[in-house]
């Protein structure tokens, strides 16, 4: 996926909600530094932020099921890399089951003039 600087930016994460399952938790995290951080997280309590950097600029359709995608709102150039989201379902009998999905987001400046994004093509 690539978002451009201070724009926005939708991290795709979607599935198929089916019967008897129930979604438990959304996780959306991010590598950095060969280590894993957890962004967001949705469970029983609530929605969490839990990186300060991301407080106030990511979000997660609340009322859409099935669509668990991230959107992250005025991008840094340091946003760029590895995001993984992780839905967790309970199903009947208990059992939990997990995917996952990882997108790669790159940040780039615009590097229009400013003036180029308002020309509209000669038609």
């Amino acid at each position: 996926v690539q978002g451009t600087w201070m724009g926005s930016t939708t991290l795709p994460c979607t599935y198929i909600p089916s019967e008897g399952f129930t979604q438990q938790t959304l996780i959306w995290s991010t590598e950095r530094d060969y280590s894993t951080s957890t962004i967001f997280r949705r469970d029983d309590s609530g929605d969490h932020v839990l990186l300060a950097q991301f407080r106030d600029r990511v979000s997660v359709p609340k009322h859409s099921p099935g669509d668990a995608s991230l959107l992250i709102e005025n991008l840094e150039i340091p946003d760029s890399g590895h995001y993984t989201c992780q839905v967790i379902w309970r199903s009947k009998n208990n059992s939990l089951i997990t995917k996952e999905v990882t997108t790669t987001v790159k940040v780039v400046k615009d590097t229009r003039p400013p003036s180029a994004a308002w020309q509209l093509p000669k038609s």
